[in-house]
């Protein structure tokens, strides 16, 4: 197995245990917490079924803002050799955090939260974590790079790098605008699809 796919199967292992743990822990909350969670659940199915209005702008800018920012802040952090280690805590992060939204959902609604978690995370959601999967392999091999440049004192084209580096980070500020405004009105329209599940 090539370098490429080993580094890629690891941050994909790092996924999955973000993703597992996420579910666990959303399956271990104390009571004050687990009601929390299920207020804020059952607040916005209801507001969807009752078809109250959605502010649209203001999610958007949110998710935009939101989805913009990990991206950037991973961007950043490949140009440091530290962003080796954070960046890798970050895609943990995230995938945590998709995990516990998916595990709540199935905790409050049981098997007919499956088909909600399902929705809930499709498509938008997946394809952000396949970009920060992505994002962050090519941060970790910048941070490699400049390793190599400061301590074993290898002679490497950075700038080219720099700028696939600059290239790829235009593409998924795009990509990610695109799924921003799905997430925002293909997401809602599914969900309401859906909520005489519950």
């Amino acid at each position: 197995m090539d370098k490429v796919k080993k580094r890629f199967l690891f941050l994909t292992i790092i996924i999955l245990i973000g993703f597992i743990t996420g579910i666990i822990f959303s399956n271990i909350l104390n009571t004050n917490d687990e009601k929390l969670v299920y207020i804020k659940l059952t607040d916005y199915f209801n507001n969807l079924k009752n078809d109250l209005p959605i502010n649209y702008w203001n999610n958007f800018f949110m998710i935009v803002k939101n989805n913009y920012f990990y991206l950037i802040i991973i961007w950043i952090l490949g140009l440091s050799i530290i962003g080796l280690l954070l960046n890798n805590f970050i895609l943990f992060f995230k995938s945590f955090i998709l995990g516990f939204s998916v595990g709540s959902i199935i905790n409050i609604y049981l098997y007919r939260g499956i088909i909600l978690a399902i929705v809930y995370v499709f498509p938008t959601l997946i394809i952000n974590i396949i970009i920060y999967l992505i994002m962050v392999y090519y941060a970790n091999n910048i941070s490699l790079k400049l390793f190599d440049i400061l301590f074993l004192k290898k002679d490497i084209k950075f700038n080219i790098l720099i700028k696939k580096y600059c290239k790829l980070l235009g593409i998924f500020l795009l990509i990610m605008l695109f799924t921003s405004i799905l997430e925002t009105l293909l997401n809602p329209f599914l969900m309401k699809l859906f909520l005489f599940l519950i």
